[in-house]
């Protein structure tokens, strides 16, 4: 019986990397603020945002506000503040600048704004749709798949700044540790139990026979990664596979960054639609580029498998690849690790609700999911 382990953002932030759309995005306005060095211009633009010095401004320029104005740097040149808070110094003060941003850096914003986060995908996605026979809307197809493409090569940028040396020996634990019959689902038990090779009647004595525990070892593990990072390079053992399912920061090339989420309603609307822009992004036809699918593919299908979630929020972005994997026959079980804030709130609920959606089969799904009292915190 094999192993399944699903690994996401909350994977990397769990090990202190500041992998955030938040963060991401704070690093941006960082990155533009600086690019004001330089820029003998009244206008400071790109795929984004435009930023505009109005001609009430007494400074003529975004370089001698960079090095003039005592609200961005002391006089020694030094910063004194963040590059979203100079953002938002000139937000304030309407009547010397001007603020646009493109449609999806709008949204983006807004939604941060509103709910203290942002899927950037899903966010991609519902623009999509809104563009989808509307002839008043004010964007194209076209742009917004350049506004996102700008995305994706910024958040590799930013990405590559990023590093841990950091290893938790828990999670190597975990990933490593054997299979516990009380975590199968009720209709995959004795199928499990056949491929290990345990009589479903020695339950009782499983865990003090070391004959019988030896059996229940992950025949094969792999770390199916939704990251760009390494991380999940760090862990798993000599049976074990790294699949980076969306690419990884050492191939650019191969990065997948759109929107995966076929059993949406309106998805039968964009094929109909016989527009290959719309489809530019669908992480599905992107998935083709390599053999990552397909060697997931023929490992769900080896062998009956349990399923760990470590830091994926099991969202509708990735809804395509998760009912295959939840669904699919072979699946005995999914066990998902959550969150706990200093509060002692949790996000168990939230999560579970999350993975509900990537279900058509709500019986098969209440029997999967392994309840929190047999789950741990990440």
């Amino acid at each position: 019986m094999n192993r399944l382990v699903i690994i996401g953002n909350g994977f990397d932030m769990a090990h202190g990397l500041k992998t955030s759309y938040m963060d991401f995005i704070n690093w941006y306005w960082d990155q533009r603020v600086d690019g004001f060095v330089g820029n003998t211009r009244q206008l400071s633009e790109d795929c984004l945002c435009k930023l505009i010095i109005k001609n009430k401004m007494e400074v003529c320029c975004w370089n001698v506000f960079s090095f003039e104005n005592s609200y961005f740097k002391d006089i020694h040149g030094n910063k004194k503040c963040s590059g979203y808070e100079v953002i938002q110094f000139l937000k304030d003060n309407p009547e010397l600048f001007s603020v646009e941003y493109c449609p999806l850096f709008k949204t983006i914003l807004q939604s941060i704004e509103t709910k203290g986060w942002v899927d950037i995908e899903n966010d991609y996605y519902q623009l999509l749709k809104g563009c989808i026979g509307n002839h008043q809307c004010d964007y194209t197809i076209a742009e917004l798949n350049q506004q996102l493409s700008f995305l994706q090569a910024k958040l590799v940028e930013y990405l590559q700044t990023v590093a841990t040396d950091n290893f938790r020996n828990d999670l190597q634990g975990e990933i490593n540790d054997i299979f516990k019959p009380e975590d199968f689902s009720t209709e995959g038990r004795k199928k499990a139990m056949d491929d290990i090779g345990i009589e479903t009647n020695n339950f009782i004595n499983i865990y003090y026979n070391r004959e019988l525990r030896a059996k229940l070892v992950p025949e094969r593990t792999m770390l199916l990664s939704f990251n760009y990072t390494d991380t999940a390079k760090k862990y798993g053992d000599d049976n074990s596979t790294h699949n980076y399912i969306h690419g990884e920061l050492e191939h650019p090339e191969h990065i997948i960054f759109g929107y995966g989420d076929e059993l949406d309603k309106y998805y039968q609307d964009i094929l109909d639609m016989n527009d290959n822009e719309l489809l530019k992004n669908v992480k599905s036809v992107r998935y083709l580029e390599t053999r990552h699918y397909h060697d997931l593919l023929e490992f769900l299908m080896s062998a009956p498998f349990q399923v760990l979630v470590m830091g994926h929020s099991c969202g509708n972005s990735d809804r395509t690849l998760l009912n295959t994997v939840f669904e699919h026959g072979n699946c005995i079980s999914i066990k998902p690790y959550y969150h706990k804030w200093d509060d002692g709130r949790d996000n168990y609920l939230e999560l579970v609700q999350n993975i509900s959606r990537n279900f058509t089969n709500m019986k098969l799904f209440r029997d999967r999911v392994v309840n929190k009292e047999q789950c741990k915190m990440m």
